[in-house]
């Protein structure tokens, strides 16, 4: 049988808890298929987002909608994932990894199903609605997968492989989105990329091997009250992640700021997309083998400053943009995998859902309101510059987050 979670005790710190048992789930091919599978469900959960700002100009010029309107749309999904994520944690937490992963594919699919099918600019909101849902659940879903299938000590690695899928999908949506929707058109990049989440929820049944748990288990996390470091984290992920919020306005940003073709715009997403795949890996892997988790998220945050910077810089010199994106994808783009692996760490496997819900709800708070904040600037001003402004005076409201934070709790590093 599948192991209950078991008690869970303090490890000497202030309202940090952690938990010694690890419900173990078999994974036909061991940890490279788990690592795929967790990968693959990150990038397909998130990247209706991703999409939409690859396609912008694509979608803006056939629907005849404003920056501002495509932005709502933008927003909308990330708000709605925002409200959501809470939910998304504690359900997590009831179904078990397996089955929340699963679903997050099967919805993701129907999400860019309901995007390229939209036949007016309405219509996008069904899309946003389902891509909410898959934004709000994968975080969750994925880290109660890990927890009940890793130790901790063997977690850092495979959560910067997981939270790099996010990115990937950017990069190689990127490189790819722009030229399919040049052949065959926006709406059918989009029913193309349908295809990945399904097969990859058919591999997800097949692979992943769990006990069903017994009728009427009482649900993992739910009367647990979590660490005040997880709601420290909710906030540090609300101002990124507005402050992140302008990627999906750098392939815009390309083509009408510094009027270059649409594809550079989706080669500098691609840009911060594959930046990120690394910065993710890298700093998760840093952060747990050195039980660090607060000092790397401080440490993000210049990097984030100096990126924003770097795109003011381009309008008067383009080959900024690159060293622009390549910051961001060290930072705004990169942090999540620090953030999930201290989830993890500080709410222990029976609360992992739950928590990750939380901090997931901050991040995507900020993540949706950007777009639309944004997109207004620069359809009011005619200028990107106010938008850049805004995104570098966020990132540096982290680092006083942080400096309070590590007063506050200074047994955290």
């Amino acid at each position: 049988m599948r192991p209950q979670a078991g008690p869970r005790i303090t490890d000497g710190s202030p309202g940090r808890v952690t938990d010694h048992t690890h419900p173990a789930p078999t994974v036909t091919g061991g940890r490279p298929v788990l690592a795929g599978l967790l990968f693959t469900a990150m990038g397909a959960g998130t990247f209706t987002l991703v999409a939409a700002a690859i396609l912008a100009t694509f979608i803006i010029d056939d629907l005849g909608i404003t920056r501002g309107q495509l932005g709502l749309v933008i927003g909308a999904d990330s708000l709605l994932a925002a409200a959501l994520s809470p939910v998304a944690g504690r359900l997590a937490d009831r179904l078990g990894g397996k089955r929340a992963t699963v679903m997050v594919f099967v919805l993701a699919a129907a999400a860019y199903v309901a995007y390229g099918a939209a036949p007016a600019y309405a219509l996008l909101f069904v899309g946003a609605f389902l891509g909410g849902t898959t934004d709000a659940g994968c975080n969750p879903a994925t880290n109660r997968l890990i927890a009940e299938s890793l130790p901790s000590g063997a977690r850092g690695v495979i959560t910067g492989i997981k939270q790099s899928g996010v990115q990937a999908g950017a990069f190689f949506g990127g490189l790819i989105l722009p030229s399919l929707a040049v052949a065959y058109g926006w709406r059918a990049s989009y029913l193309i990329v349908a295809s990945v989440p399904l097969v990859a929820a058919a591999a997800t049944g097949l692979a992943v091997h769990t006990t069903p748990q017994p009728t009427g288990r009482p649900r993992q996390g739910s009367g647990v009250r979590l660490p005040t470091s997880v709601r420290w984290l909710g906030g540090y992920g609300f101002l990124f992640g507005f402050a992140g919020a302008v990627s999906f306005l750098v392939p815009l940003y390309v083509d009408e700021g510094l009027g270059f073709d649409a594809r550079v715009g989706g080669l500098a997403a691609a840009t911060i997309g594959i930046v990120a795949v690394g910065g993710r890996i890298a700093w998760a892997h840093l952060a747990e083998g050195r039980s660090v988790f607060v000092a790397p998220l401080w440490a993000m945050t210049p990097v984030a400053i100096a990126g924003g910077f770097a795109f003011l810089g381009a309008d008067s010199f383009s080959p900024l943009v690159w060293l622009g994106a390549a910051l961001l994808g060290l930072s705004t783009s990169s942090w999540n995998s620090v953030g999930m692996l201290f989830v993890m760490s500080e709410a222990g496997t029976a609360a992992t859902g739950k928590a990750s819900g939380l901090v997931v709800f901050g991040f995507l708070a900020g993540l949706g309101l950007g777009p639309p904040i944004y997109g207004a600037m620069v359809d009011a001003t005619g200028s990107y510059a106010p938008m850049w402004w805004t995104s570098i005076a966020a990132s540096a409201a982290t680092f006083v987050l942080v400096a309070v934070w590590r007063r506050t709790q200074p047994y955290l590093r």
